[in-house]
């Protein structure tokens, strides 16, 4: 009877603690549901995520990387890639985690290499996913906790590496422990039908032999058990797209359709493999014999081979999953994007877009616009006060202005925007009308002393790169910030000039910001003029961050230093050397 009541205690509390288990789980989801409604349509910088992002950008770039040397499927031409120069000097590692509202290592791997990929897509299934994601919200929140347990471990963002080089995990000499197993079970199964010892001796023998290649093996495999889970919840997300109809319609192809087919076996046999291992990782006394208990069978080993096989097989159909998945993350982090701007715009791509022109302004619309590049409402993605500016250059241009006038960031706000247009389909503007272009700057130069290039070797060899991408299938969108400035003014000006002129001859839209006036005396028959100014008022510079058409005199160096408590012997030489 007490062993009864005993029994009936056990049950009773283990019953308590599995429903209370599951009532945590189910808050605790209901929690980070609630917290991701806050979230939607916020700045990810701002939030718990941000930091961490920018901690693993290191990690975030490995799938871009893996994928860019090994010439991976959907990798395109090097006129469809944004350049480490242009990158760096757009501050792109920052834009990144600015639209960055990922949930999975995967959907962040899958937005950093589309913002260095401008390549022709689909962009009207792309609105119509971004539709469904701003307008169902309980749909998206789904998808959203499917995402987030796919997670964002660091081991994880390993995983393209891991599945490009799963044919160097094979298990060598498979057909030794082939034998090993058949000499442990055939000794058993003769020395049972003949009742002669020898044969259990010999089935004994090999049994520790296999115990102790086993335990010489097993760390070896057991180290990428991490990323066979990674596997395993990649195929879990594509499990749960195919079981709602709405989902396989709107996000299942064909071709993924036959890559599920081809993996879901995946999912038993790493979920196997990884049960046992993470039960015997626990330290659970019985798991830990059962390991060992298998491991005189050699059974994870030729378990862990055929897994290895399979995912040198089934590379391709991998990675088309894995594209996809990270594809429906990086939808949901635009559509949450869109939301954190106070104006954006569906850009308007010559020959390619059939659903672009549309404003969205507290409800408003603008008309379609057409144009090699015009925008109406310009402005940069990461200034939280914006002046925002209409600009339809229609050629080659020159920006001058006073330092501080704003000049470099619109030029960083064109060639961003002309990036966002063709990579997410979104821009920070109130229209926005371009062809597709090539978009490449010479901005942010710096002496390298580890190669030991000066300044000058270093910008004459960003505008080299520009000079020979003219030449190319695209039109060239450059941003070129005080072309020049590492050499003397004679030869500086003469090189500009004849840079711009060549420029301006080639199927190339230049921008160039620059203090030279005389350049825009020699270059005003192919370059139409722009600028920036700025006013003193009180002791204060003010600036109105305004593009205007012509040429500005506006200069404030001089008062500048002033202003920033430089002796008045300083500033009285200065003017009256510059007259």
């Amino acid at each position: 009877m007490e062993i009864e009541i005993g029994i009936l205690l056990v049950l009773v509390f283990g019953g308590g603690v599995f429903l209370w288990q599951k009532v945590e789980a189910h808050r605790d989801r209901n929690r980070r549901r609630e917290r991701r409604k806050e979230e939607f349509g916020k700045d990810p910088r701002e939030l718990s995520c941000g930091k961490r992002s920018r901690e693993f950008l290191a990690e975030v770039a490995v799938y871009y990387e893996e994928r860019k040397e090994q010439g991976g499927e959907g990798l395109s031409g090097e006129e469809n890639f944004i350049d480490d120069v242009t990158w760096n000097d757009l501050d792109m590692d920052e834009l990144f985690l600015r639209v960055n509202h990922t949930k999975s290592y995967i959907g962040e791997q899958v937005l950093y290499r589309r913002l260095h990929e401008t390549k022709e897509r689909d962009w009207e299934k792309w609105e119509e996913h971004l539709s469904y994601f701003s307008e169902k919200e309980e749909e998206r929140e789904e998808l959203w906790e499917a995402l987030w347990r796919i997670g964002k471990e660091r081991e994880a963002y390993y995983l393209p590496m891991f599945l490009k080089n799963a044919a160097g995990l094979a298990v060598e000499h498979l057909w030794v422990y082939r034998m090993l197993q058949i000499l442990l079970f055939g000794g058993l199964a003769a020395g049972i039908l003949s009742a002669n010892p020898l044969f259990f001796g010999i089935s004994g023998v090999t049994a520790l032999i296999n115990v102790s290649v086993y335990v010489m093996s097993k760390d070896k495999y057991e180290v990428y058990l991490y990323s066979l889970g990674s596997v395993r919840e990649l195929l879990a997300f594509h499990k749960l797209l195919a079981k709602r109809e709405e989902w396989r319609k709107l996000f299942v192809t064909e071709e993924l359709i036959t890559a599920w087919e081809r993996t879901k076996d995946l999912w038993n046999s790493i979920g196997k493999y990884q049960g046992k291992k993470r039960a015997a990782l626990s330290g659970d006394a019985f798991a830990v014999f059962a390991d060992y208990l298998n491991g005189a069978t050699l059974r994870d080993i030729t378990a862990f081979g055929h897994i290895a096989k399979q995912l040198t097989e089934k590379e391709r159909e991998l990675f088309l999953l894995y594209e996809a998945a990270g594809e429906i993350d990086l939808e949901i982090a635009v559509s949450s994007f869109r939301k954190s701007l106070a104006v954006w715009c569906v850009p308007e791509l010559r020959g390619q877009d059939k659903t672009a022109g549309t404003a969205h302004r507290k409800g408003q619309s603008s008309p379609k616009k057409k144009g090699v590049l015009r925008a109406k409402g310009l402005y940069h993605p990461l200034l939280k006060h914006p002046v925002r500016n209409d600009f339809t250059p229609g050629g080659c241009c020159l920006i001058t202005g006073a330092n501080a006038t704003g000049k470099s960031t619109f030029g960083k706000a064109v060639a961003v925007n002309a990036i966002f247009a063709q990579t997410i389909h979104t821009c920070t503007a109130e229209s926005f009308s371009m062809q597709k272009m090539r978009v490449l700057t010479s901005m942010a130069v710096r002496d390298d002393l580890v190669e030991g290039k000066s300044y000058y070797i270093r910008e004459i060899s960003y505008l080299k790169r520009i000079v020979d991408a003219v030449g190319g299938r695209l039109p060239v969108l450059c941003i070129i910030d005080e072309i020049l400035r590492g050499t003397n003014t004679p030869e500086r000006l003469a090189a500009s000039e004849v840079i711009c002129r060549y420029l301006a001859g080639k199927n190339c839209l230049a921008v160039v910001a620059t203090h030279d006036m005389e350049l825009t005396r020699r270059l005003s028959a192919e370059y139409r003029c722009y600028y920036f100014t700025s006013g003193i008022e009180g002791n204060e510079v003010c600036f109105d961050y305004r593009i205007h058409e012509g040429v500005g005199e506006n200069r404030n160096a001089i008062k500048l230093l002033g202003l920033m408590g430089f002796p008045e012997e300083i500033v009285t030489m200065a003017q009256a050397i510059c007259g």
